[in-house]
């Protein structure tokens, strides 16, 4: 298996941290995800790549076996486990150092009579679960979606069907009787499983908030001879939305207001999640004031109702103004110092 510098696939350094590898996978998944790149092989395979590179990078324990022993790490680590479980009495084995060719010559030489059950595989055992982020919007949490999913997982090998090893038979003359051999599968590795990618198509329900999981049950790595596959956990991560900011089921937004509209009041169309709706800006409204849209807010799961959104005032003024704006500006101060509004106001700074 040729080396894969994860690191370099991910842009990071080699001692970046679980926040910078998230923030450049993230990065380039949106670059190259198949979605916005319609019928781009490369950059198909590119997806591929970083998202193998971020399921082991991500994962602290998996992490710290591919800094020991490299891409190759899960094979490596199952055939020494191989190496103990078939070691006959007295064998030195040295984990620096260890061949699957030098172990079935020494274990099994080059010919295996009568060879028992026992698959280099080392018999049946469930496989693993898989745990992926998925990334929604809030459009995606306030109505539900589907989405496609392209996931690295342990399939069984179509080579060996799962065995690990490829058993031989010949017939010799001089002792007249038939030699069974076995080698490692060529394809596997011996592991009786290769990682292949497959597509998924995932329900996501309505309502479901940012950190829940969703369990695929049986979407995992497959099990080794016919032992039962591993779960899928989908992590929900809710996107950053162009407008709105997300509070548990309410939604938040700033709305500018010119201040004539502040203090006359007025009618502003305004989104929500599902489409435009008018807000009525109360006259003398101020800085900060919040104005609420009952039941505009993200909707909650198996029909408990909507959030609310709020949208917050921010007044704004002219940043270029004409004579006349500047006059009747000049006006509007006149008439406020008469009243003493200004004194009431800076009385509080007191």
């Amino acid at each position: 298996m040729d080396y894969k510098d994860y690191y370099k696939i991910l842009g990071v350094a080699k001692n970046a941290s679980e926040s910078e590898i998230k923030k450049a996978y993230r990065k380039l998944a949106r670059e190259f995800h198949p979605d916005l790149n319609p019928g781009n092989k490369s950059a198909e395979e590119r997806f591929k790549e970083i998202n193998e590179a971020y399921e082991v990078l991500s994962d602290p324990e998996k992490r710290r076996k591919y800094d020991d022993l490299g891409s190759n790490w899960e094979q490596i680590q199952r055939d020494r486990e191989y190496a103990r479980q078939y070691a006959r009495p007295g064998f030195e084995w040295s984990p620096e150092s260890f061949d699957l060719g030098d172990f079935f010559s020494t274990f099994f030489g080059d010919r295996m009579s009568g060879f028992g059950p026992g698959p280099f595989a080392a018999g049946p055992h469930p496989g693993a679960d898989l745990q992926s982020e998925i990334e929604l919007s809030l459009e995606d949490l306030h109505q539900g979606a589907r989405k496609l999913l392209r996931l690295s997982v342990a399939e069984t090998c179509p080579t060996c069907q799962g065995q690990g090893m490829i058993m031989t038979s010949s017939y010799s003359q001089g002792r007249r009787q038939v030699v069974t051999s076995a080698q490692p599968c060529g394809t596997c590795g011996g592991r009786g499983q290769i990682r292949t990618q497959r597509e998924v198509q995932v329900k996501i329900p309505k309502g479901i908030k940012e950190g829940s999981k969703i369990r695929l049950a049986g979407i995992g790595d497959k099990g080794v001879q016919g032992a039962s596959a591993g779960d899928l956990y989908l992590v929900i991560k809710v996107l950053p939305h162009r407008l709105f900011r997300l509070n548990g089921y309410d939604l938040e937004a700033d709305l500018p207001v010119w201040a004539d509209e502040a203090a006359l009041g007025a009618p502003i169309n305004v989104p929500t999640l599902d489409q435009k709706v008018l807000l009525k800006v109360p006259p003398g409204s101020q800085s900060d004031q919040r104005l609420r849209l009952k039941g505009k807010g993200l909707g909650k799961p198996q029909g408990q109702g909507t959030g609310d959104l709020y949208y917050k005032i921010r007044i704004m003024v002219p940043d270029r103004m004409s004579a006349k704006e500047r006059e009747l500006f000049n006006e509007l101060r006149r008439l406020r110092v008469e009243r003493g509004d200004d004194k009431k106001i800076r009385d509080r700074l007191e």
